[in-house]
């Protein structure tokens, strides 16, 4: 394209035309961040989320009434070839699975409402070595949650996040319908556009700071948070806060993860992880062996 385009953004265009970011997610914030990525000049997407665009979704969302009914993915891509025809867009109405991709991104975003989507996104990025960014809000979108791994160097998404594992969902009707109903995903809540804007904003921000375009992980935190519009939230009004958090995960933590295995397997020979051999028969199939079993699943070993 020509750069009359990006006129207003030239060493931002410079450097993302040349990466490749997966999207996983294309909901409000999601989208949000696509249409961002299509004005900054980014070369390659891969847009991943299972969903069709709904009725309900028109009051928060970058598209419109006309794609009502059409895979978000879809009319997502068609959107971003109307801002930026250059940018190379795949997408995959599928959940995320590291399968669907068939190369390497330079970074991966979830904006995924989903407990599930985000570990396994998280894992693929740890495995790959890729940076990755989650986002996402509280309540009615009125505060902002923003936190970027770097494999190796900063705590995970599960060394954040794992106690949503434990957080009671709000009831959705298509737990009932849908044979292939995620028990993770936070259904749909009332929230405004202009808090979405903010969010996607602020995690653009990180983003940004990611690729080396602006000093913005000076902070000794990886999480971002912000009160947009919470009466009752403890953080202050309108301003970045900055949380730290502490890795130690049996998903990135090596010591933990043996730590975890000595504790629920004992101190023998197989519970050691470079000997462990996933074929050995390592429970009988016993009433005690099953109650172990489910210990093991409410302790968290088991995902």
């Amino acid at each position: 394209m020509s750069m009359p385009v990006f006129a207003r953004n030239p060493k931002e265009h410079a450097v993302f035309s040349s990466l490749h970011i997966v999207a996983v997610g294309g909901g409000s914030i999601g989208g949000t961040i696509i249409d961002i990525l299509a004005r900054t000049g980014v070369g390659s997407l891969t847009l991943i989320d299972p969903e069709d665009f709904a009725e309900e979704n028109v009051g928060r969302h970058i598209l419109t009434s006309d794609s009502v009914g059409k895979p978000k993915v879809e009319e997502l891509a068609r959107h971003v070839a109307r801002i930026n025809p250059d940018c190379r867009v795949t997408a995959l109405k599928e959940r995320f699975d590291a399968s669907l991709l068939t190369s390497r991104p330079d970074l991966i975003i979830s904006t995924a409402d989903s407990f599930q989507a985000a570990s396994l996104v998280n894992s693929y990025a740890l495995c790959e070595n890729i940076p990755a960014v989650f986002g996402g809000v509280w309540g009615e979108a009125s505060v902002a949650e923003i936190l970027y791994v770097l494999p190796g160097k900063t705590p995970c998404y599960e060394c954040y996040g794992a106690f949503r594992r434990n957080v009671e969902i709000p009831p959705d009707a298509r737990r009932y319908t849908d044979p292939n109903y995620d028990e993770t995903r936070i259904p749909g809540q009332a929230g405004l556009w202009a808090n979405i804007l903010m969010v996607a904003g602020l995690q653009f921000q990180v983003i940004l700071g990611l690729v080396g375009l602006r000093d913005t992980l000076k902070y000794p935190g990886t999480v971002w948070l912000m009160n947009i519009s919470d009466p009752h939230c403890p953080f202050q009004p309108l301003a970045l806060t900055v949380g730290e958090v502490k890795k130690g995960c049996a998903v990135c933590d090596q010591e933990c993860l043996e730590a975890l295995l000595r504790e629920n397997l004992g101190d023998s020979e197989s519970s050691q992880p470079s000997k462990f051999d996933p074929g050995e028969k390592m429970f009988e199939d016993t009433e005690e062996s099953r109650r172990s079993l489910a210990e093991m699943a409410e302790k968290g070993i088991f995902v």
